[in-house]
């Protein structure tokens, strides 16, 4: 995780493959779309979901995106 940081440049705070304000990411494509092709993949299956998981400050509660 901290190498993906790293190479990235900035934090990684969820399980989410999108930057923000832009749309989840389903597909490889999409990911290299967002991230460019040299942006590391492990490729599988997604499950199922239709939406994105819901993201919570663990201390305080507060919402950050809906599920």
């Amino acid at each position: 995780m901290v190498a993906l940081c790293n190479a990235y440049g900035k934090p990684l705070v969820s399980t989410s493959a999108n930057l923000s304000g832009l749309p989840p990411c389903r597909t490889v494509e999409e990911v290299r779309a967002q991230f460019g092709d040299d942006f590391p993949v492990v490729e599988g299956a997604t499950g199922g979901r239709l939406n994105p998981s819901e993201i919570r400050d663990a201390l305080t509660g507060e919402l950050f995106r809906q599920g």
